[in-house]
């Protein structure tokens, strides 16, 4: 059973009311709650030495910040993700789910799909936290059929959680010929939750990774700054100097307290990680594209699909629609010369896929004119 149809931008509407909404609206009301909280710290002492001047500076600063932070949050995001123009096919097997975008395609076994709801107006394929699938009520050519099509998939989804894990074949048929006739680089790796836990609140633009101890502890330093800045506030004598460390350890308090608090939400994400995203994966990489394989998934995809490839000394990043969606681990390649090769060869046919096509030079096909007798025929 199959059905195609094409993308249109009010899909997106139906994606992003599917998320976790409400979610979401409180987990930013609990951040803004607690920077709150976190601004007062800076400002008391300067209020109990009697040096409101420099709280009131403290505060306003601290605060407009924090005001321009949480209108960002509780705002709704302009840019909502939406499906590449073109074609979108699925198509039901009753081993897996097969889906065709623009630039990418792929196999998932149902076993690790998660529930299939039906909306009014749209068809709700949940593969993890993550991942989702949309298709809209006007892909059907009626009601009934929306059904029929959601109710066979139900079936087999009911149906593969008690049967074995199906083989998924990368050359079981033509539907990946595309990426697998040319040859390339690969490399076997497992990300843990905390790489994916870092990857989705840092993105791959902080490329000093270190572990979270260690990160916990460097910002722990700035604490004890603040309590060193806070004693010898209340100790020193100069007006002035006392001034000077009342702010030093207001800084100091906002530097460590907010960084650690970030820390403490980036170790809340490793929950929300999908267990499917820590399997053991095949990544192969070719002028033709990329595929990432796993046990119970397929996915192949044109270097098109990708914003940018990114690497740096412990993970190559494949970044698309803002987010990084593979990661690889350079400590799982056999030495870091090969890791470095292969992400230098992935930004390569990246960007080379990206370049337009260079325009075949016209030909000239008009006569050569002889230069002694431009009167003469060119056949004489």
């Amino acid at each position: 059973m199959q059905v195609e149809f094409e993308s249109h931008s009010h899909d997106a509407a139906a994606i992003s009311g599917v998320g976790s909404s409400q979610q979401t609206w409180r987990t930013n009301l609990l951040l803004i709650v607690c920077g709150v909280l976190v601004g007062l710290p800076g400002v008391i002492p300067s209020l109990v030495l009697g040096f409101r001047w420099v709280a009131l500076m403290i505060g306003i600063v601290y605060f407009s910040v924090l005001f321009q932070y949480a209108k960002r949050l509780l705002q709704k995001p302009d840019d909502v993700y939406a499906p590449a123009a073109g074609v979108i096919r699925f198509r039901l097997n009753p081993n897996y789910l097969e889906h065709e975008f623009q630039w990418n395609r792929g196999r998932t076994a149902w076993s690790h799909i998660q529930e299939i709801v039906i909306h009014d107006s749209f068809l709700h394929i949940h593969v993890d936290s993550a991942i989702s699938f949309v298709i809209p009520r006007r892909a059907f050519g009626a009601v009934d059929d929306m059904r029929e099509f959601a109710q066979t998939a139900q079936s087999y989804l009911a149906a593969a959680r008690t049967a074995s894990l199906p083989a998924i074949g990368l050359y079981d048929d033509d539907f990946f010929v595309a990426w697998t006739r040319e040859a390339g680089l690969s490399v076997e790796y497992q990300t843990a939750r905390s790489d994916w836990a870092y990857a989705l609140e840092k993105g791959s633009s902080d490329p000093n990774w270190r572990s979270w101890i260690s990160r916990v502890a460097r910002n722990s330093f700035y604490l004890v700054l603040f309590v060193a800045m806070m004693f010898m506030a209340f100790n020193v004598q100069h007006i002035g100097f006392a001034a000077f460390s009342l702010v030093a350890s207001a800084i100091f308090w906002y530097v460590g307290t907010i960084s650690l608090l970030f820390l403490m939400r980036e170790k809340r994400r490793e929950r929300t990680v999908p267990d499917q995203w820590l399997a053991k994966q095949n990544l192969f990489i070719s002028p033709a594209g990329v595929i990432s394989m796993t046990s119970f998934a397929i996915y192949c995809s044109n270097w098109q699909y990708y914003e940018s490839i990114l690497h740096d000394t412990g993970f190559i990043y494949f970044v698309a629609d803002g987010q990084v969606c593979v990661l690889a681990p350079k400590d799982s390649f056999p030495t870091y010369g090969q890791a470095q090769h292969f992400a230098q060869e992935a930004i390569v046919w990246h960007e080379t896929a990206l370049k337009p096509k260079q325009e075949e030079e016209p030909t000239d096909d008009s006569p050569l004119v002889d230069e002694e007798n431009p009167y003469r025929s060119p056949k004489a």
